[in-house]
């Protein structure tokens, strides 16, 4: 997105902070446009082209940005925004060797900044070290204690190291939005150790980032009907059917809707806090949701055809992700699936569906036009055998129906599958593949065949 061409100074200064409100407000284009003008009239600013280069780093153009910086860093080896944005760019692009050596350049010039702490931070959780990225975090919040982002990210952290208390509440900060329910004075549920009861109480939850993040919490919609609470949701039009099948859901809500007797309001992704969800505690009854059971007879009936076991496969993301272009996978990737005695359905829907091309021999089937909702694709996968994903939605989907799936997971796990582990509290179905080192399909996927033939059926 960018601004109109007449709100782009004519000037060669460029205002730190400003930029910083476009990317926050998600306008790196137009970030990098005042840039480019503004060194239009000053070429050889270093302090621009520093801002350049951390500017196509939040634009993922991360090749263009190591460069930038590295063009930079010959010219004034110790600038520390260009640093940065190098070290960061490396660690994107999986070359972390590098990206280390560029990390403690930085650290030793800047041993007390706290977006070099935190930067170093994201660096080892990355690379799995946890508890030692959580001290970097801790280190940087308390030099710059109203950066959310650095909180964020230290909850991420916390979480994946399995420290739940201190996690959720540290990921408290992730919130941008309101719900229109807040903005008129609704209160926010605070932890249910602080509300006397529920019952007669009417509860909006609403969605707020992903759609994998609702289908994951979701599950704690009974949780709340069981202690009286009349539980509305609000949910984008993909979510809005499914949704409706989870038990103790009262009605389904759009975005803007004016509700009017509403209780308390929560975002979705505030329930673990809300119940001081713990290990011991994380409610993993499955299924919790369910599809249409003539819709799946239906699938069954046009599936027949195929050899069993029936297999789905997802092997990208949302382009939109942050993280996509290291969860997703090319389809390339998946061709040694193939070759496995089995039926293939691809539940890819976007545009990586397009890249949707088996072999001549394999026995497929692409029903993906006919998929306009979660509903729609839970009738499907609850037709399936056996769902193989990478770390997206239709594996949430997939577990939350109890039905079994196997992620191929990055490197870089998400906070949600915890680390060192192959299986998942969340979901009992669910099993992970992890990429040994980054970048690493290959092997993930090599595990997926071993796993496949070592078991009779699935």
């Amino acid at each position: 997105m960018t601004l109109p061409e007449d709100s782009m100074p004519e000037r060669a200064a460029v205002s730190t902070i400003e930029l910083a409100e476009l990317l926050e407000a998600g306008h790196a284009e137009a970030a990098l446009a005042i840039i480019d003008r503004a060194l239009g009239g000053a070429p050889g600013q270093i302090e621009l082209l520093a801002q350049r280069s951390a500017v196509l780093l939040d634009m993922r153009r991360f090749d263009e940005a190591i460069a930038q910086a590295e063009a930079v860093l010959s010219r004034v080896p110790d600038q520390l925004l260009a640093l940065n944005a190098l070290a960061v760019s490396l660690v994107e692009l999986n070359r972390l060797g590098d990206a280390f050596a560029v990390f403690r350049r930085a650290f030793a010039l800047a041993p007390t900044n706290p977006r070099v702490l935190a930067n170093y931070g994201n660096f080892l959780s990355y690379a799995g070290v946890h508890d030692v990225a959580v001290a970097a975090f801790e280190a940087a919040a308390s030099l710059a204690p109203d950066d959310r982002e650095i909180e964020v990210n230290r909850g991420m952290s916390l979480l994946r190291a399995g420290r739940f208390s201190s996690g959720w509440q540290a990921f408290e900060r992730r919130r941008r939005h309101c719900d229109p329910l807040e903005l008129e004075g609704v209160p926010v549920l605070p932890p249910l150790s602080l509300v006397p009861a529920l019952t007669d109480r009417t509860l909006l939850i609403f969605h707020e980032q992903g759609f994998g993040d609702s289908l994951q919490f979701l599950r704690y919609v009974p949780l709340l009907a069981a202690r009286g609470a009349r539980v509305l949701l609000r949910m984008p039009p993909e979510l809005r059917r499914i949704a409706a099948s989870v038990d103790g859901c009262a009605g389904i809500v759009g975005p803007q809707k004016r509700v009017a007797g509403v209780d308390f309001v929560l975002p979705m992704m505030s329930l673990p806090l809300v119940f001081a969800t713990d290990h011991a505690t994380i409610p993993n009854q499955i299924p919790y949701l369910r599809a249409d059971p003539e819709a799946i007879a239906r699938w069954m009936a046009a599936l027949a055809p195929l050899p069993r076991p029936w297999i789905g496969l997802v092997w990208a993301g949302s382009p939109k992700g942050g993280l996509d272009h290291r969860r997703s996978m090319p389809f390339s990737a998946l061709m040694p699936l193939f070759d496995l005695a089995a039926g293939f359905v691809s539940l890819q829907i976007g545009t990586a569906g397009s890249q949707w091309a088996p072999p001549a021999h394999a026995a497929t089937r692409d029903p993906t036009d006919s998929l306009k909702d979660f509903a729609d694709t839970a009738a499907l996968v609850a037709a399936l055998d056996l769902v193989i994903s990478v770390d997206t939605s239709t594996a949430h989907l997939a577990g939350a129906l109890g039905r079994p799936v196997w992620v191929i997971d990055r490197f870089d796990s998400c906070w949600r599958w915890l680390s060192g582990r192959a299986d998942s509290p969340w979901y009992p179905t669910l099993r992970l593949f992890r990429q040994p080192k980054p970048g690493d399909w290959t092997s993930a996927v090599a595990g997926v065949v071993a796993a496949f033939k070592e078991r009779p059926t699935v």
